[in-house]
């Protein structure tokens, strides 16, 4: 009887120990288990944008206009050629001279049957221009004593035409000692000279008024 107590009791022992085991782990509080996080997206940096190469801006052709025309110191009339190509402007109180118009001289306006004046001559573009070819050129005029007086110096037209000018003196076929300032150009193969000449003795060499009038020479 002892013994069957005895066994009993430890059943219930033993019971109670399972039973207040079991009510302990039903008592402990469940461990929350946190997933791991994702991993951060990496943040890219905004693509840098690329901009087209800029468009030279090129600068505006510059526009070449023609020269001014020149403003002349007297009232003019114009003497224009057609066969060769060029005109002149002259004193508009000089008349035709056409006793002066001879060989190579083509045209030539001055003072009412004196000086001053101007020719316009034309000739052959044969040879370099030269004081020698001056002296020759003028010779075969039935000129004498033709001597150049000036160094032959670049210069440009009112239409912006290169020329040569330079002074001079001679004594003309009818015997007369005359001074000429000249300016000549070569176009197409023909040398065409201004050449304002006058006789000091009576009218007195303006130089001045000499330029003007053979840079009014356009052969444009």
């Amino acid at each position: 009887m002892a013994r069957k107590s005895y066994r009993l009791v430890t059943v219930l022992m033993v019971m109670l120990l399972v039973f207040g085991l079991a009510l302990v782990a039903c008592k402990a509080p469940a461990e929350t288990v946190t997933p791991p996080a994702p991993p951060a997206e990496e943040v890219q940096p905004p693509a840098e944008e690329v901009q087209p190469p800029a468009e030279e801006v090129q600068p505006p052709a510059e526009e070449t206009q023609p020269p001014a025309p020149a403003e002349l110191s007297y009232p003019a009339k114009t003497y224009t050629n057609s066969e060769y190509g060029f005109s002149i402007q002259y004193p508009d109180s000089w008349v035709e001279r056409p006793e002066i118009a001879k060989g190579t001289i083509i045209a030539s306006f001055g003072m009412p049957g004196f000086v001053p004046g101007v020719s316009a001559s034309v000739r052959d573009a044969d040879a370099p221009m030269t004081a020698d070819w001056v002296v020759a050129a003028d010779t075969a005029e039935g000129n004498s004593s033709v001597k150049v007086t000036s160094p032959l110096t670049e210069t440009t037209l009112d239409d912006g035409t290169p020329a040569v000018q330079y002074t001079q003196t001679y004594t003309s076929a009818d015997g007369y000692s005359i001074v000429a300032f000249a300016i000549s150009t070569d176009k197409n193969g023909k040398r065409i000279r201004a050449s304002v000449w006058t006789i000091d003795a009576f009218s007195p060499y303006d130089e001045a008024l000499a330029s003007e009038i053979t840079h009014t020479l356009s052969v444009k």
